[in-house]
């Protein structure tokens, strides 16, 4: 947004008019939302720091006072320092609206905050770092007491701006109001919790200033999405749609394999074959019936053995993308099935689970693929791959799934609360806002590697066919929850419910 907002200035649009902008967005926006209310709220405080986000503060104080609101400003951090917000202070005083200096009089500030009938953040907005200081602790937690309707400008204070993370006593808005675009602290879980319902306000940057900052951070919608969809000819055959070879399973993971399978199935992909050891035939041909099988010679611990290479690596060339890893276990034999599908494999592998697992002991086999590669890590899996702590990694997804994209030249498909896609060249990277706690059990990797490599082999940008498929197992994964709960959901209803939920992309 900085370097949006230089471009802007370039333009001819000052600092200043940009500030009066947003502010007056804000306004209309808070005043849109508090007049839908059954009873008219007239009391406004407006907690302002000493930045640019408190310098939005005073415009939006200005103007709803303009508007008969009842305004006082609190001054949570004393005078302000920037150039424009001081301006807009300035017009604040000259129009006798109501001010508090918190560090002064911290009872009548408090007081302010709990008689108000709405309530507006603009104390830190996108510039929040570190965690919040005993004063503001105390304020904020009194913000956050208030019956009053919150509104956080920008960002609500406590939030990092450019994650999920938020200091346990931040802002709790009803209301965000964007400035000019979404942060990744709207959607990233926790932080997009404490924004309440977000609102987005144009404050009349041109079109052309947001090319500066390029378009590396993005998310979809549902029309987004299906857009991205190939449209399916009407002389299209089953070659057309792709054939996915899925190599997974053992004798204590037998669901695995079916359930990447089906996924791929449902996923429109023209044909799958699933490799399992060879003792899950009963299961594995029980449970589905549309994908063709080859069970593989396997080991005393009822995992692939190495002895059925030959069989796995005879035909690589006939299929368009490979699924590896999901409850493959993890031993010597399988790390040779592995290393051998990477090293021989021409098209695009999607790696998942104990294929993750195996990768995490010697990460130097990547270099030796030929194809694409897209791996799936949840959190645990991703520490075990970068020997990180999972706190570093929740906290900074997005530049750790970038590094280990770039570092290694894969995909990188960051598992969890919005889910992270990155690319090798770390240039873009996709955060997904779809998807719920039901998908939080075993088994929905399986189908989320599956459904990956079924759009990979139907025509998607490839790009575009991973993050197609995150979205539509998390918004598959919506739609089941809505008819079952969350708690009751199991992957196999994903699955099922693939079939109906695709309709909504169809082209």
């Amino acid at each position: 947004m900085k370097l949006v907002e230089q471009a802007a200035a370039r333009t001819g649009l000052s600092y200043q008019r940009m500030m009066d902008n947003a502010g007056s967005a804000c306004a209309r926006n808070i005043r849109n939302e508090i007049e839908k209310e059954p009873m008219h709220k007239n009391r406004v405080a407006v907690v302002c720091g000493k930045g640019n986000n408190g310098g939005d503060g005073f415009v939006v104080a200005r103007k709803l006072a303009e508007n008969g609101y009842n305004v006082c400003v609190i001054l949570a951090l004393g005078y302000p320092t920037s150039q424009e917000a001081t301006y807009m202070y300035k017009l604040v005083l000259d129009q006798s609206i109501r001010t508090v200096w918190y560090d002064a009089d911290k009872d009548r500030a408090l007081q302010t905050i709990k008689n108000a009938d709405v309530l507006v953040d603009a104390v830190f907005g996108f510039s929040f770092a570190g965690s919040l200081d005993e004063e503001m602790r105390t304020l904020i937690r009194e913000m956050n007491a208030s019956e009053a309707v919150k509104f956080a400008l920008d960002v609500p204070s406590g939030v990092y701006c450019d994650s999920g993370y938020c200091d346990p006593d931040c802002f709790r808005a009803d209301y965000t109001i964007a400035i000019s675009a979404l942060k990744p602290a709207h959607i990233f879980h926790p932080a997009s919790e404490c924004c309440g319902d977000i609102i987005i306000a144009n404050i009349g940057i041109p079109d052309e200033c947001y090319s500066v900052a390029g378009d590396n951070i993005y998310t979809y919608n549902k029309a987004e999405v299906k857009k991205l969809f190939p449209k399916r000819r009407i002389t299209a055959h089953k070659n057309t749609f792709g054939h996915v070879l899925c190599i997974c399973g053992s004798r204590t993971m037998a669901g695995a394999p079916v359930l990447a399978a089906s996924a791929a199935l449902r996923s429109g992909a023209g044909l799958v074959t699933l490799a399992f050891p060879e003792s899950l035939y009963n299961v594995v041909s029980g449970k589905i019936t549309e994908a063709l099988l080859m069970p593989v010679a396997e080991n005393s611990e009822g995992t692939f053995s190495a002895c059925g290479l030959k069989k796995v690596l005879a035909e690589l060339d006939k299929y368009d993308a490979i699924v590896i890893g999901c409850g493959m276990g993890v031993n010597e034999d399988t790390r040779a099935i592995l290393c051998a599908v990477l090293e021989n494999a021409k098209v695009p592998v999607v790696i998942d689970a104990d294929g993750l697992n195996i990768l995490s002991k010697d990460l130097s086999v990547l270099s030796q693929a030929k194809g694409k590669i897209v791996i799936t890590p949840h959190i645990g899996e991703m520490q075990r791959l970068c020997k990180l702590d999972k706190d570093v990694i929740l906290t900074d997804k997005i530049r750790v799934a970038q590094q280990f994209g770039e570092k290694y030249g894969v995909y990188v498909v960051l598992k969890g609360a919005n889910t992270v896609v990155a690319s090798p060249d770390s240039k873009r990277v996709y955060i997904n806002n779809t998807g719920n706690t039901g998908l939080s059990k075993g088994g929905s990797g399986d189908v989320l590697a599956g459904l990956i490599g079924g759009f990979i082999v139907q025509g998607f940008d490839f790009t575009d066919a991973v993050t197609s498929a995150v979205f539509v197992h998390g918004y598959t994964g919506d739609v089941v929850s809505e008819r079952t709960s969350k708690r009751g959901m199991l992957p196999s209803d994903v699955v099922n419910e693939l079939a109906y939920s695709l309709a909504h992309f169809e082209n």
